[in-house]
């Protein structure tokens, strides 16, 4: 099961990213940790392909020179033999899993939230079983008869409830808004919506996911909003416009983009999440390379 619609299956590579954070004090003490050594890379497994083995696929991010990747909801269709043997490939590589998705339900129904807490609380387990300690969500889709304003007022009570159902685990969580091209029905279509629900709900451990592909389709001017709001961004993914295929077969310039994170101080994962016209190991080494040349610039 792919990611947003879940049911693409593609047949490329790509790249995930957390972001680096401007912090408040009273946020300095959840996310405090040692400065990173260097940047780090993840791809989001899904776009390798659904046919090829999830231990094939870490094999592949592996052998591209990547730190880790992400997950969305397929770890749920695992079986206690296949979670041994992607765990044994996982640590016998040194990688990462960076980031899961917890559940489907649309953060957009009031009435998901029985849902949306019980899937929460069973990724837990998982979580601590992969050591993932960060959970993403797609807003989900617009329901009848409500305004956006509502709309972003119920996907920020259900984050909080989703958080609250954590307890005391220290996971954090991601807001990501999908262009409409994408998602017809998306209710959330732009960082900016999501960067008001996130200081709406005003949790350090909340931050949004910036998708570069998503907002260059959908709105644009995608450096000045990443410059205005970068204290509520948790982590970049990338891929270019049109096709979702690595940075540089497109519109978006990504040097520009990766010059403007470095200048942010940007120390968290660049997640490259795009579908390899070619070789996929070979597509990821080289798009990793041409964004450690940008931000050493």
């Amino acid at each position: 099961m792919n990611r947003r619609a879940f049911g693409r299956v593609a047949a490329s590579a790509g790249i995930a990213a957390m972001a680096g954070l401007h912090r408040s004090a009273s946020a300095e003490a959840f996310f405090a940790q040692a400065p990173a050594a260097k940047q780090r890379f993840a791809v989001m497994l899904w776009v390798l392909g659904k046919a090829i083995p999830m231990e094939q696929r870490l094999e592949m991010v592996a052998a591209a020179g990547y730190d880790g990747g992400e997950l969305v909801v397929e770890w749920r269709d695992w079986t206690p033999e296949q979670r041994r043997s992607i765990m044994a490939k996982k640590n016998a590589l040194g990688l990462t899993f960076d980031v899961m998705f917890p559940s489907t339900a649309p953060l957009t129904d009031p009435s998901a939230r029985t849902k949306l807490v019980a899937d929460m609380k069973s990724a837990i387990p998982a979580a601590h079983e992969f050591g993932c300690n960060r959970f993403s969500f797609a807003p989900g889709a617009r329901q009848p008869g409500m305004s956006m304003e509502q709309h972003k007022a119920a996907i920020a009570d259900n984050l909080k409830a989703v958080i609250d159902a954590c307890g005391q685990e220290k996971f954090e969580f991601l807001l990501e808004p999908i262009d409409l091209l994408e998602n017809k029905q998306a209710s959330i279509n732009s960082v900016s919506d999501a960067f008001d629900i996130t200081r709406a709900v005003g949790n350090p451990q909340l931050k949004v996911l910036y998708d570069f592909y998503h907002e260059q389709r959908g709105s644009g001017n995608m450096i000045e909003k990443l410059e205005k709001n970068f204290d509520q961004v948790g982590l970049v993914h990338i891929a270019d416009v049109p096709g979702r295929h690595r940075p540089g077969t497109g519109e978006i310039d990504y040097p520009n983009i990766y010059r403007k994170l470095a200048a942010l101080n940007y120390t968290g994962y660049i997640t490259m999440e795009f579908y390899a016209e070619g070789d996929a190991v070979a597509e990821l080494k080289a798009a990793k390379q041409e964004a450690l040349t940008a931000m050493q610039k």
